[in-house]
């Protein structure tokens, strides 16, 4: 039986793993028991420059699951670490699928994936008690201001009004 509030198994493209990095709150993905990356997501992770955190596992494909990479990169134009990622998930049975591209995110839906962004997860961080209101707040500003990830004020503005208002 999984700890309260901890998500059992996840399946991660490269986007959520890069902007939690970047502003520091890479122990927010302690919400999972495990999370898993295709080789081509610990790939492109390499090329930003970003280590593969060590709760994170990095899977291959199975052959026979391959041309699903195939079918999204073509018919569904996701980039291949997306592809990938979704497809592993499907090949591991895991429901889960972290990512911040509107693209993979309708698409992981398509599939019966639950998924979720960054800023979720920190939220999910905060209402489990990984981080405090005051810490929350900050990497919430800190996903406007310090990392790559495309996210309006307005929605800044949002998540932190949902986390002063959190009982």
């Amino acid at each position: 039986m999984a700890n309260k509030g901890v998500i059992n198994k996840s399946v991660s493209d490269t986007g959520p793993i890069i902007h939690l990095t970047e502003i520091d709150l890479i122990n927010s993905l302690n919400i999972f028991s495990e999370i898993l990356i295709p080789e081509e997501v610990s790939n492109e992770l390499r090329l930003s420059k970003t280590s593969v955190p060590k709760q994170i596992k990095v899977s291959g494909l199975k052959p026979e699951f391959k041309d699903n990479v195939k079918v999204l990169t073509n018919q569904e134009n996701l980039d291949l670490g997306e592809a990938c990622a979704i497809v592993l998930a499907m090949q591991e049975k895991v429901n889960c699928f972290l990512t911040d591209d509107l693209d993979a995110r309708n698409i992981a839906i398509k599939y019966n994936l639950e998924v979720h962004g960054t800023v979720g997860i920190v939220l999910r961080a905060f209402r489990e008690k990984i981080i405090n209101k005051k810490i929350a707040i900050e990497k919430v500003n800190e996903l406007h201001s310090k990392s790559s990830l495309f996210i309006t004020k307005d929605l800044i503005d949002e998540v932190i009004n949902a986390i002063n208002i959190f009982k």
